[in-house]
């Protein structure tokens, strides 16, 4: 069972907003013991600074459009206790996050809960979750840990995609089955792209409604183990989705890590292959480098 309850405090978003779901256990610290001084309050999590990003989108939007209804609508997705659940919704306040609504389930019910919710993205830090939504068919990504994002002041919304999923073709399967891939491998980097399409559109005409400079919202793309070919072709792709693309590496199997770190994004879409539990092993140029 699950239980919907909307936060009073910030208005509800129209019916063309872009719902984004993410795991409390990323905005909010549950394991770490409460401040002495107030104990009903969270700390805050590795995806805080998401929250706020989103908040400066929200803003700026509306700055330049008070009647604009392309908007991000933040569900924040919880598989707490009733007792953590509460902190939760005093948290949200007391940090004054605008979260419109909350959904508080077991985790056997996340699934049907983001499919009600119509979630254009699920985001979380946790692979096994992000990986399970993608297979049902949710666009799925990950939040990508920050650096310092206590001292930070977030004003963008980085969101970097895989070129090796979105410049994925049908010409390239033979030379992957020749590095070892296997067919359901292969069906879930296909699957990767296919789910990820619908929010860059929504993305892509977000940041249509500002200029080439100064908005705030950012998206980068890296291909890790794709050749020049995948990088340009999913450049290609991004813009025939709208999307524009501020910076782009192909690393041609070098770790991707550095670039993260240089480029600190929020949001994480990966291709299929790193999100399988058991799925191909990249060597020293794959995902699972320094990504977690």
């Amino acid at each position: 069972m699950c239980s919907i309850v909307c936060n009073t405090d910030v208005e509800q978003r129209s019916s063309q907003a872009v719902v984004v779901a993410v795991s409390s256990q990323a905005v909010f610290d549950s394991e770490t013991e409460p401040d002495p001084g107030l104990p009903d309050l969270l700390k805050k999590g590795p995806a805080f600074s998401f929250i706020e990003a989103v908040q400066q989108v929200n803003k700026k939007l509306l700055d330049k459009n008070p009647a604009e209804t392309l908007l991000f609508d933040v569900i924040l997705l919880s598989n707490d206790s009733k007792d953590t659940n509460s902190k939760i919704i005093a948290s949200v306040k007391h940090y004054g996050l605008a979260i419109g609504r909350f959904c508080f389930c077991n985790k056997d019910d996340n699934i049907e809960s983001l499919q009600s919710s119509d979630a254009k993205l699920f985001l979380s830090t946790d692979r096994n979750d992000v990986f399970s939504a993608s297979q049902q068919g949710i666009p799925s990504a990950l939040l990508f840990p920050q650096q310092d994002w206590e001292q930070q002041d977030w004003k963008e919304l980085k969101v970097v995609f895989s070129g090796d999923a979105i410049g994925f073709s049908q010409d390239d399967l033979s030379s992957l089955r020749g590095q070892g891939f296997t067919e359901p491998q292969l069906q879930s980097l296909k699957a990767a792209k296919d789910s990820v399409k619908e929010f860059a559109v929504q993305m892509g005409e977000m940041r249509s409604r500002f200029g080439l400079v100064g908005s705030p919202l950012r998206a980068g793309l890296v291909t890790v183990w794709g050749s020049r070919d995948v990088c340009a072709r999913a450049l290609r792709t991004l813009r025939g989705w709208g999307v524009l693309v501020d910076e782009a590496f192909s690393l041609a199997g070098a770790p991707p890590s550095p670039i993260l770190r240089l480029l600190q994004p929020h949001v994480l879409c990966v291709d299929g292959l790193f999100l399988a539990p058991g799925g191909a092993t990249l060597g020293e140029g794959g995902w699972r480098d320094g990504v977690m």
